[in-house]
């Protein structure tokens, strides 16, 4: 009997082992799928790395995710935040690299904190003493309830975005600002003096912030000598015209508009087409 006993506890052990090796090689949908997002920001970028909760019937905020605690702002591991560049979240200084982003729920005011340990499960090992900083932010309530948890940017612009949190019918959010302005003036300083120098690029940002619309005018006069075209004559017209030097500004458009007639892409070339009659009009110009 014994070696018998033997071979069937072998046996069992055998198949348990086997059934084991199936289950590793099962692909199974993950509860709180994670997400991983990376988002074009000011001259850099900001990425995402959480988890997705859904509700599946339970009462989120004040019972699986209690008010005035701290919450690791999804599931599974703490959610990371890596910001490509120094900006200000919230208001406050945030020098670039990776966080770990938690949050304390509560129906009046909610607190987001960056935190400087980013290897952590969860908010069990949460240490305040790590924290980066602190920010308040206020909740909004939403007609319709998210099943699923999401955090992303929304009102994205070329410096500023916010941050948001969804979930059942809370909306929440801080808002990100960078300042390039000192990074991208070294950058064309530095460039200025290589062999291939950003007029174009260069001048657009001049114009854009409200630089020395002189120096602009310069560097684009510059860029059309290299390569004459209708979008760099368009352009150098709109610099033309906020140095308030109409006339050259009008002759500028004329320019851009013969040489718009050879472009092949026709709604490009109805679009400048439009744009540079609407410049002749405001300098009051006359096409010819």
């Amino acid at each position: 009997m014994k070696p018998l006993l033997t071979l069937c506890l072998a046996g069992s052990l055998c198949w348990l082992g086997a059934a084991e090796l199936q289950a590793q090689q099962l692909r199974l949908p993950a509860m709180s799928p994670t997400v991983r997002t990376r988002q074009d920001f000011s001259t850099s970028f900001i990425e995402l790395t959480y988890a997705r909760p859904s509700k599946r019937g339970r009462e989120v905020f004040g019972k699986l995710v209690p008010n005035g605690e701290v919450w690791r702002t999804g599931a599974n591991s703490s959610t990371r935040i890596r910001f490509g560049e120094e900006v200000k979240f919230g208001g406050q200084v945030v020098p670039a690299g990776t966080y770990a982003l938690f949050t304390i729920p509560d129906p009046k005011e909610w607190t987001f904190i960056l935190n400087k340990d980013t290897s952590q499960w969860g908010a069990y090992d949460y240490r305040p003493e790590l924290d980066l900083l602190r920010v308040k932010a206020k909740p909004r309530a939403s007609n319709t309830a998210m099943e699923s948890f999401s955090l992303g940017l929304e009102n994205l612009q070329p410096e500023a975005a916010e941050l948001t949190l969804r979930w059942d019918k809370v909306r929440v959010s801080v808002p990100i600002v960078a300042d390039p302005d000192a990074r991208i003036m070294a950058q064309i300083q530095e460039a200025m003096q290589g062999d291939k120098k950003p007029y174009f690029a260069a001048a657009q940002y001049y114009y854009s912030t409200g630089k020395d619309i002189n120096q602009a005018i310069s560097w684009l006069d510059e860029s059309i000598k290299k390569q004459p075209s209708y979008y760099a004559y368009y352009w150098k017209g709109k610099m033309l015209q906020k140095a308030e030097r109409k006339t050259e500004a009008a002759e500028a458009a004329r320019q851009s508009l013969a040489l718009v007639k050879n472009e092949k892409n026709a709604p490009t070339r109805e679009e400048y087409t439009r744009l540079n009659e609407q410049l002749l009009k405001e300098v009051g110009g006359k096409k010819k």
